[in-house]
């Protein structure tokens, strides 16, 4: 349920094709009618839908891995492992998308989301980070700080490296179990 609520929201952040990107954005992009309330929401969507369908496939895994390896029981993993397995997900992915949201983290990408870390469009080439450009509403450089830079490091180390590697290690764990019980049962004629 959890990976289809993560699915869900990461995909109707997209809906919208633009709307939700700020509406001074219409010159270069289509369908902008937002602001950058609107723009983080949007841009909350997509980081936290994202993170939580990563995390729960871990989930998943590990879940997969208690009964095929370990042989826990159904009142074991319901009791003990349940709760974190979907709490960390969702208080992980929630962590994120919030501490990017107070680090003005959520920007226009050039396209149809708010996921970029800085907000640079056409029309602050030239113009100094803080500034506000004649007619816009947005300052230039905005999202550009350290904080930013450290949560999308950090969220980018677990997406594309951590999950992957507990993915590969859980399922490896579970093949090599399998196959050495089927090993054990050929010698016997089953298998």
């Amino acid at each position: 349920f959890g990976m289809a609520v993560g699915d869900i929201m990461f995909s109707l952040s997209f809906a919208t094709y633009g709307a939700m990107l700020p509406s001074c954005l219409d010159y270069y992009v289509w369908n902008a009618q937002g602001n950058q309330a609107t723009c983080n929401v949007s841009g909350f969507m997509t980081i936290v839908g994202s993170l939580m369908s990563s995390f729960y496939s871990c989930s998943l895994n590990i879940h997969s891995l208690a009964i095929v390896k370990y042989n826990k029981t159904d009142s074991y993993i319901q009791k003990k492992m349940e709760p974190f397995l979907h709490g960390v997900p969702i208080a992980m992915s929630l962590a994120f998308g919030f501490a990017l949201l107070a680090t003005q983290g959520y920007n226009n990408d050039d396209g149809i989301n708010c996921v970029s870390p800085i907000y640079h469009p056409p029309h602050c080439i030239g113009i100094e980070d803080g500034q506000v450009r004649e007619g816009f509403e947005i300052p230039c450089g905005r999202g550009e700080n350290i904080p930013t830079a450290i949560i999308r490091s950090v969220g980018g180390l677990i997406t594309f490296l951590v999950s992957p590697a507990t993915s590969g290690v859980t399922l490896g764990m579970m093949y090599r179990h399998v196959s050495r019980q089927e090993r054990r049962m050929g010698r016997y004629g089953e298998g």
